[in-house]
Formats: C-alpha cells, structure tokens, sequence
C-alpha cells in the first residue's frame, strides 16, 4: 500500500444550502446553482481498518466566493481520529467553481458523500490556461493555434481565474483532475495541448510538457 495514493470519487451532492446571512433571493425566481468541484488533493493512505477495502466518508464543506473551501466538517468518519484530522487537512485543499445566485457568487454549505479509492498516481508534467468564459478560452486556443507559446498566451489570461493561476502546475497526479479531463490528458503527447475543456463553470486548455 506504500506505492498508494489514496483518491475520493464523489457519490453525490446529498445537500446544498445558503449560508445564513449571506445572500437574499426569491425562491420561486432565483436561479441557484452549487459549487462544482474541480481539483481534489489526494488523502492520506486508509487507516489500518479499512486498509483492504473502499470506505465512505461524508462531510460538510463551505465553499467561498471564491471556490476556496473555508471549513470542512467530517459528519461520517471513519474512527481513526488522526486519519479524520489529515484527511480534512486535504480537503481544505481543493478547489471548487463557486456556487452563484442569479449568476452571481456566493459562499454555499454542501453536504457530499463520497466513496474512498485506493489507486496507483498518474503523474504528468503539466501547465494550464483557465478561463472564466468559453469566449475567453477560444481565444486563447486560437493564440495558440496561430503559434503563440503557451507560457504567453497563460500570461496574457493568468488573472482570470485567481483561484487556478494560469501557467505552469508541474509534475501532478492527474487524477486530481475532473474525469473528462484526464482522459484528454490521457491522450496528449509531450508538447501538444487541449481544446477548451468544461472546468466545472470555468473553461481550461491544458498542456503536456
């Protein structure tokens, strides 16, 4: 189990709900959407009860504005309490496309239950461009596909998306990663790069270094 990084597949969204206090809306007329969640950080190896076998946790987390997750509350843990501690430390870490009310962001409780999955790392030497249009992403591929180099075109649109910095991300395990995105990660070869992809609300290119 030591070669093991240990990743989360997410079951299902049990529950969302405004945060008290900061948000007003009309409930028959607001259009609400929840939080999506776009980069996961891998969990430590299982505690040593569930060390043959998946397990489920479930845990409330409050995503920001910003995507950024704010506190996280382990409802169904595990009973190793130390495994609990570094597994919330972990989800601190990811990343999500923030919940919006009527197009706008806003902080947002979501309740998730998720399965936990033993897996072998697929590392990968990888920079990112991340967009918050479709707009926006196509033209950045279009820069792309007249020549530019990625590293000026993820310069020209690096402050789009403060939460993913555009450029260089480095040697990762591209599991942390939404699915459709591996799987385009998947099929580059070193030096080519994306069309725009869904990044939860956001659009990224990303390229194979």
């Amino acid at each position: 189990m030591s070669s093991l990084k240990i990743l989360l597949s997410l079951v299902m969204f049990s529950a969302a709900s405004l945060i008290a206090g900061c948000a007003s809306f009309d409930g028959l007329n607001s259009k609400i959407v929840p939080p999506t969640l776009i980069e996961k950080a891998t969990l430590p190896p299982p505690p040593p009860a569930f060390d043959s076998r998946d397990f489920y946790i479930k845990m409330e987390i409050l995503v920001g504005k910003d995507g950024s997750v704010r506190h996280v509350t382990l409802t169904r843990s595990t009973g190793d309490e130390q495994w609990d501690s570094a597994a919330v430390q972990r989800i601190m870490e990811w990343k999500f496309s923030p919940a919006t009310l009527d197009d706008k962001p806003i902080q947002m409780r979501i309740i998730q239950t998720a399965r936990v999955v033993s897996a072998q790392p697929e590392l990968m030497d990888v920079s990112e461009i991340v967009c918050r249009t479709s707009a926006l992403a196509d033209s950045a591929y279009a820069l792309l596909k007249s020549g530019a180099t990625f590293d000026s075109v993820a310069g020209l649109f690096g402050s789009s998306v403060p939460i993913l910095p555009s450029g260089l991300i480095g040697e990762v395990d591209i599991h942390r990663f939404p699915g459709e995105v591996q799987d385009e990660l998947q099929t580059l070869k070193r030096g080519d790069f994306t069309h725009p992809l869904p990044l939860g609300s956001y659009f990224a290119i990303f390229k194979r270094n």
